[in-house]
């Protein structure tokens, strides 16, 4: 019997010593790291390989055509540092291919239909959707990315005004492989308070929550070799239901509370012909919300801690004129703030959460009145939002004379 016993220790010892049984080596994955996804016409789907269906046999009729772009990693051709020559190393360490698909299910087994190596979506750093296909919907896209265990939730997701491929084509000179360089100046916007930290898993959360919908940013190609971060795109549910511009973001930001601050702003005082441009540097906001005679409304009390980044052609600044500054500055803040609720609320998209914060707040009045989050949006855009914004100048910069 004891031998036994030693026997099937040595077995069972033996299974958990034997090394990784169903492991992939990195040359035998095909790493993908940025996604692409188009509108695609009946001509790009003559290239339709007929992976998941016969010609003319998709169950969908009325479904859009997709082109999908997928940039891939060269294994043993990305090193540490840049490549130089203009981007020459960008090409030689990612490989950019493009198929078709009724879904982006079907497009990625199309994917897999033309390598050899398994698809790996591990490493998957950005993926850049169309604005067409934005504004028609993209539940079936996360539904496929949600489904995926490998996607990982920390992954950007963005908007391109036309071409989405072009994104992954741009060639950077300081970046050997361009879908890093995308994501990186992303995530170091977010560490300079350009944009919020709105990760692919904090999108899925807000387009599933009740009382508030969803954000992405935005970007446009500059010169073939960089992107501009040229504002934010906001969603009415899964569709997409308009644009705000860079400076906007910071006032949106500042209504979330979402610090750093990090964008200035151009005041003048009067009667002086000069300009100062004042950055913010911390954010704080609260909102409240109430609910009378069946009514809800919202105050947005905002203040801002800032410096005078540059003063351009004025006098000497003192006391009393910093105070004009503040006023300017708090002026402009609630200009902004209550223009971009306007436009949200003519879109009927609630991007702050307004409707989440009723829901918590009156839960009373949400199960009466409301229900549901489409029958929120039709309260929301005709609810009373006020902005009031604070500025507090904490020193002064440099003058340009």
């Amino acid at each position: 019997m004891k031998r036994i016993c030693v026997l099937c220790i040595l077995l069972w010892v033996s299974l958990l010593t034997s090394g990784c049984w169903d492991r992939y080596e990195l040359e035998e994955r095909a790493n993908i790291l940025g996604l692409a996804i188009d509108k695609a016409d009946q001509k790009d789907m003559e290239m339709d390989p007929e992976t998941t269906h016969l010609k003319g046999q998709f169950p969908e009729k009325d479904q859009s055509y997709l082109k999908v772009t997928a940039q891939m990693a060269i294994p043993g051709k990305i090193k540490l540092g840049p490549e130089g020559g203009g981007g020459q190393g960008s090409s030689q360490t990612a490989w950019v291919l493009e198929t078709v698909g009724y879904t982006l299910g079907d497009a990625m087994a199309n994917f897999q239909q033309q390598l050899a190596e398994r698809l790996y979506l591990g490493h998957l750093q950005i993926i850049v959707v169309s604005e067409d296909i934005a504004k028609e919907g993209i539940r079936e896209i996360n539904e496929f990315l949600r489904r995926n265990e490998e996607v990982r939730r920390t992954a950007w997701m963005v908007v391109n005004d036309k071409d989405a491929s072009k994104v992954l084509k741009i060639t950077p000179p300081i970046e050997t492989v361009p879908s890093l360089y995308l994501s990186d100046t992303l995530d170091n916007a977010v560490r300079f308070g350009k944009l919020p930290r709105k990760y692919l898993g904090k999108f899925w959360i807000d387009l599933n929550d009740v009382g508030i919908d969803a954000i992405l940013p935005s970007v446009k190609i500059v010169e073939n070799n960089r992107i501009l971060v040229d504002g934010i795109a906001f969603f009415k549910q899964d569709k997409l239901a308009g644009m705000i511009k860079p400076l906007e973001i910071g006032a949106y930001m500042a209504m979330k509370e979402k610090n750093p601050g990090g964008y200035s702003v151009a005041v003048s005082v009067k009667g002086e012909e000069g300009v100062y441009l004042v950055q913010s540097e911390e954010r704080r906001s609260n909102i409240t919300v109430s609910v009378n005679y069946g009514k809800p409304s919202a105050t947005i009390q905002v203040e801002i801690d800032a410096v005078i980044e540059e003063e351009v052609k004025t006098n000497s600044i003192n006391l009393e004129k910093i105070s004009e500054i503040e006023k300017e500055v708090k002026l402009k803040l609630e200009t902004l703030g209550e223009g971009l609720i306007r436009k949200w609320q003519k879109a009927g998209s609630d991007v702050l959460g307004i409707g989440a914060l009723v829901r918590s707040q009156y839960s009373g009045y949400w199960n009466r009145e409301v229900g549901t989050h489409e029958e929120w949006l039709h309260i929301y855009k005709d609810m009373e939002i006020e902005v009031i914004a604070g500025c507090n100048i904490r020193r002064t910069g440099m003058k340009w004379k």
